[in-house]
């Protein structure tokens, strides 16, 4: 009995101490993280608002020069490359397409925290990352009703993510957050690689008998250039996106995107002359890809739950049967073990002359 009570009491302990280390220890730090097989492609549908054509805009052809209510695909795929440690190696592309055309292109890569998914520092020295910060593809597993600080590849700045309350997406619940971002002047290489540097005077009357320049800006733009053959071009970016986030894994599930980017003149003192937007579009998931999104959310909160809360609370339960049982039999077992006394019966003297 003492050697089963044994045995028993010594796997409920086990048990017990692994239903801790998993809530608490394995789980959180290796279960609840960025995978390091994360390879998944996000598929968004809207509509080109307005599209300028660089080549038309610099050969003077205004009415071919923009294009506008296209229809067009953003498509998002974002990879882990590498891991080392709590920090993963992340590449974003993001391609916006329309008429079977590539419109714009961009590829990032980011150094992660896999548990906050912030941008962080702490990577090796020979990953080529950008020095980014905060949020760059997604939210932190276990998102909270809070604000975040999100990064923006474009201007290569920071935005407040606001947290705006819950809203179902696809039939699962998720964490609404919103992002404001004012004109700020574009800066990411890759997005500015397709545009046009200068703009040749010679266009300037007619771009402002089009409407796009009046004529007082016209003629200030001519003391501030004087005898300029061109002029320097700039880019802003703005937008008012909102953010669907599906709270348990961080996955965004939907996005309703309305953003710009405006080509302007760059004026010598830094400021940046609006004067047509070069790009304005606004996204949304397509059907596929918002199911998609929703399956992989499911999937991670439920093999997080298992990991987490399902399996400790399982082998707690046994642990603690175990370790009772265990009890029972030692105290069973030395109350068997005890040598029986045998009473005898008194005897007592009979009376004298009594016969026996």
């Amino acid at each position: 009995m003492r050697k089963a009570a044994i045995t028993s009491g010594a796997i409920g302990l086990a048990l017990l101490i692994a239903a801790g280390l998993l809530a608490w220890w394995i789980t959180p730090s290796y279960v609840a993280q960025l995978p390091s097989n994360y390879n998944k492609t996000r598929t968004y549908d809207g509509t080109i608002h307005s599209l300028v054509n660089p080549a038309a805009l610099g050969s003077g052809n205004l009415g071919a020069a923009i294009r506008t209510g296209v229809p067009a695909t953003l498509t998002d795929h974002v990879m882990t490359q590498q891991t080392s440690g709590n920090t993963a190696l992340i590449q974003d592309t993001r391609t916006i397409s329309a008429s079977h055309a590539t419109v714009a292109s961009t590829v990032s890569h980011y150094a992660v925290d896999r548990q906050s998914l912030e941008a962080t520092r702490n990577h090796p020295s020979n990953w080529s990352v950008t020095p980014a910060t905060g949020l760059t593809v997604s939210w932190p597993l276990g998102a909270k009703k809070q604000n975040y600080t999100g990064w923006v590849y474009l201007t290569k700045t920071t935005t407040p993510l606001k947290f705006v309350g819950e809203a179902p997406q696809g039939g699962i619940n998720t964490y609404q957050y919103h992002a404001t971002v004012a004109p700020t002047p574009i800066k990411n290489p890759q997005a500015l690689a397709g545009l046009p540097k200068a703009l040749p005077t010679s266009l300037l009357p007619r771009i402002s008998a089009a409407g796009i320049i009046p004529p007082r800006e016209l003629a200030a733009l001519g003391k501030a250039f004087p005898h300029a053959k061109a002029i320097p071009l700039g880019y802003t970016y703005q937008a008012s996106n909102t953010y669907f986030v599906a709270p348990p894994t961080g996955l965004v599930v939907n996005v309703s995107t309305n953003e710009t980017e405006m080509g302007g003149i760059a004026l010598p003192s830094g400021k940046i002359l609006p004067l047509i937007p070069v790009l304005s579009d606004s996204y949304h998931a397509s059907p596929a890809s918002l199911s998609a999104a929703v399956a992989d959310a499911n999937n991670g909160h439920n093999t997080i739950t298992a990991a987490g809360v399902i399996a400790p609370i399982v082998a707690a339960a046994v642990g603690f049967v175990l370790v009772v049982l265990a009890v029972f039999l030692w105290i069973t077992g030395r109350s068997r073990g005890r040598p029986v006394e045998i009473s005898h019966p008194e005897r007592h003297p009979s009376p004298a002359g009594t016969p026996r």
